[in-house]
């Protein structure tokens, strides 16, 4: 009867010493690296806004969205959403908008940058069009789209108030024109009833 070799798997014993080490090293650093909070230093949506929309306040009530969440939240009972791209007249409807949402006492409204996905016209995006297929903008070609700055705000289900007013101008119009202090008076009124019946 032949003899078992016995074969071992590290040729000494601080070649299994060292590759133990480090093994246990790489495992160590697999758990540090998975506790590890490489958000610390994100900066909050409020101060992403204002970075993007200086025309708005550092204390302001957004809370940044993607298109999957946008498309859900438009379905709920209950919701603000500000639709808006990376323009001037955004920001100067965000500033409005915030103030009077302080002011009445909201403290969360969605911001949705949706220019990305209208560009690519992805499916999310559609769909959303589609359900405010009734407040949209259609062009003479039958394209209906989103246009920014639009406020959706639904209140028990019902859209109660869909708000493209400053996406369009005839004419060659500046935003710190057109938001002078009628307009802005006027916006301000609106936006106060609307989301003081919305707070109920």
């Amino acid at each position: 009867m032949e003899k078992k070799e016995n074969k071992n798997f590290f040729k000494s014993k601080i070649e299994m010493i060292i590759t133990l080490s480090i093994f246990v090293l790489c495992i160590i650093g697999f758990i540090m690296i998975g506790k590890a909070d490489f958000h610390k230093d994100k900066p909050t949506d409020n101060v992403i806004m204002n970075k993007e929309h200086p025309e708005v306040d550092k204390d302001n009530v957004f809370e940044y969205i993607n298109a999957t969440q946008a498309n859900s939240f438009i379905s709920r009972s209950k919701v603000v959403i500000l639709f808006g791209t990376s323009n001037t007249w955004t920001g100067y409807y965000a500033n409005i908008l915030n103030e009077v949402a302080k002011e009445v006492g909201i403290d969360k409204i969605y911001y949705y940058d949706f220019e990305e996905d209208r560009e690519k016209n992805n499916a999310t995006y559609q769909n959303i069009v589609g359900y405010l297929n009734n407040y949209v903008l259609h062009l003479d070609d039958g394209t209906a789209d989103i246009y920014g700055p639009t406020l959706v705000v639904i209140n028990e289900g019902v859209v109660a108030l869909f708000d493209d007013e400053s996406s369009f101008m005839h004419g060659s119009v500046k935003p710190e024109d057109y938001w002078n202090e009628y307009n802005t008076n006027l916006k301000i009124n609106t936006l106060r009833t609307i989301l003081l019946d919305y707070k109920g």
